[in-house]
């Protein structure tokens, strides 16, 4: 069997656990039938708790998907092992599993994806390239979400819900010029920037002259890489 799965990036914007999309990174796995797991690994290794190890048969995993800094390697990972056990909508296991739907859905689907509690929605898929900052020391996702305060104000909330519209808007639109305003938060981003304290250059280094200003605005604590939303989703061959 061969799986291949994309990368994911959720919490986009204003969108926090309800907007994500597919990027062209993959994970792919080879694997034939064995008494006991036996993998190897190249490129990114899904550590002592990936989800292979549960999973016996003999095979080979290439990551091209960063750890730990938002690319849904986790998600990406727990969908391909459970595709290679055999199951044929492994999505709601690993949704189960993994405690991230937003992630789940678009590296399954691909695309941009809206995420409504159980259910999920194909929004437009923009035909752009996507400037990533990739943190060499990531925040554990335990770390991230206890950032996050119990309640917000109705201001705040506010605020997103009409960027969450403006960016929905946006993609049908395809009114490029609205996304810096579309893609403003104040729900999640602002409280999680104390755990990368240099993430405000580097954003403000992006929006006035771009990715090689994003990276020198922070060269010691991440590096850039340049993909494109993929409009493919999780991929089975036998």
């Amino acid at each position: 069997m061969k799986v291949r799965v994309p990368a994911s990036i959720a919490n986009l914007g204003p969108g926090f656990d309800v907007l994500a999309m597919a990027v062209d990174l993959w994970l792919e796995a080879e694997a034939e039938p064995a008494d006991a797991p036996n993998w190897r690994f190249e490129g990114e290794d899904p550590g002592p708790d990936n989800p292979f190890s549960g999973v016996a048969m003999k095979g080979l995993v290439r990551s091209e998907i960063p750890l730990g800094v938002g690319l849904g390697s986790s998600a990406a990972a727990r969908l391909a092992a459970l595709a290679l056990t055999g199951l044929k909508v492994p999505i709601r296991e690993a949704v189960r599993k993994e405690g991230h739907p937003d992630n789940a859905w678009a590296a399954y689907t691909g695309g941009f994806r809206l995420v409504v509690d159980d259910t999920h929605f194909s929004l437009p898929v923009p035909d752009l390239e996507v400037a990533l900052f990739v943190a060499l020391e990531p925040a554990p996702t335990e770390q991230a979400r206890a950032a996050l305060p119990k309640d917000v104000s109705r201001a705040d909330a506010v605020y997103d819900l009409a960027r969450v519209a403006l960016l929905v808007h946006t993609l049908y639109e395809r009114r490029w010029e609205w996304l810096r305003a579309a893609f403003d938060d104040r729900l999640h981003q602002p409280q999680r920037l104390h755990l990368y304290p240099y993430v405000a250059d580097v954003i403000h280094a992006a929006h006035r002259r771009g990715i090689e200003a994003m990276v020198a605005a922070a060269p010691k604590h991440g590096r850039s890489l340049v993909t494109r939303i993929s409009k493919r989703g999780m991929s089975v061959e036998r």
